[in-house]
């Protein structure tokens, strides 16, 4: 087989030329390419030039802290364009990134409920801890208080708390509330908590593990 000769070429920062001096009686689909009529082939250098264009996308990481082993913290979300959120359907979520306390992983999660028959919709808001293992041989004790932070000067977080006595393991990964805020309160300018503007709310919380 005749020899191929390669060369290549940065052009810019996302591409990358490749000049290959090709042979005039390759076999296969090279008749097409090496058509004049076709443009590809610069038949007085013999070579044509093949192009690869790169789109790189940024990938989301997962936030670690500097000791992943410290007992306590706090995780933070913004739930962004809330009322289209609140139209979404029953158990519809939103979770938060990674924090590692006691070398677990947690995230706070967000879930679209509903109270008993009522076709009103809530907020469901948790700890959750994003960890599974085979032998389920693992457990934390966690006390926290989960906030949906006053987007309103005056105005208190809304917030409610569990105790030390929870417990977390393989067969229940999260905690909190299944009704923690109705969402026609949640988004009622009155109260605070939402950023109409911005049609935003942001939640937050603070725990401890052992």
């Amino acid at each position: 087989m005749p020899s191929i000769g390669e060369r290549w070429t940065k052009c810019s920062p996302q591409m990358n030329i490749l000049d290959r001096n090709l042979d005039r009686g390759t076999e296969g689909g090279s008749h097409e390419l090496l058509d004049p009529n076709k443009g590809f082939y610069n038949k007085d250098e013999d070579k044509v030039k093949l192009a690869i264009d790169v789109v790189v996308y940024e990938q989301k990481t997962e936030k670690f802290i500097s000791d992943p082993n410290k007992s306590n913290g706090t995780l933070s979300m913004e739930i962004e364009k809330v009322s289209e959120f609140a139209r979404e359907i029953i158990e519809s979520e939103r979770r938060s990134e990674t924090l590692y306390i006691k070398g677990m992983p947690w995230k706070i999660l967000a879930i679209i409920e509903k109270k008993n028959e009522s076709n009103e919709k809530w907020l469901g808001f948790y700890l959750l801890c994003d960890y599974s293992e085979e032998d389920g041989n693992w457990s934390r004790e966690c006390s926290a208080t989960l906030r949906i932070v006053s987007q309103k000067s005056g105005v208190e977080d809304f917030k409610r708390e569990f105790n030390r006595a929870t417990i977390f393991n393989n067969e229940t990964t999260n905690s909190g509330f299944e009704n923690f805020i109705s969402f026609a309160e949640l988004m009622d300018p009155s109260k605070g908590l939402y950023n109409k503007d911005e049609d935003k709310i942001t939640l937050a919380i603070d725990f401890t593990c052992e």
